[in-house]
């Protein structure tokens, strides 16, 4: 049976990325100060965080380490959240559609985001 081909993050790789994201925002973090600090491109990030596609490990210790966590904290943590909401860890259906702060993640789709997050950056 081959390997089916990787599309949109299911709930716990979602999960993993609003984990990471929660922690970037307690550190008080720009997405562009985070990405300084990583060997992944902006694209490669922004598809991820968007769930457009799940986060490999290595990425997730990559950026669990730039923000000063371990990566077993941030899989613990985004295992239990998806247990707590009544979803399955595979489950694509009904992923959820906001971020850390309940902003509607098509926000992140909506022109001029990443050049907000750059300005971000230079303040």
């Amino acid at each position: 049976m081959g390997r089916a081909e990787i599309g949109v993050a299911a709930a716990f790789a979602y999960q993993v990325v609003r984990e990471l994201d929660t922690v970037r925002s307690r550190r008080g973090m720009t997405h562009a100060a985070l990405l300084e600090h990583l060997s992944i491109s902006r694209n490669y990030y922004y598809k991820r965080l968007r769930g457009e596609l799940p986060l490999n490990l290595n990425d997730v210790a990559e950026i669990a380490t730039a923000l000063g966590t371990t990566p077993s904290a941030v899989l613990t943590r985004a295992e239990r959240a998806v247990k707590a909401s009544g979803r399955g860890l595979s489950d694509v259906r009904g992923t959820a559609d906001t971020d850390a702060d309940g902003l509607p993640l098509a926000a992140l789709d909506r022109p001029g985001f990443e050049s907000q997050q750059e300005s971000e950056q230079h303040d």
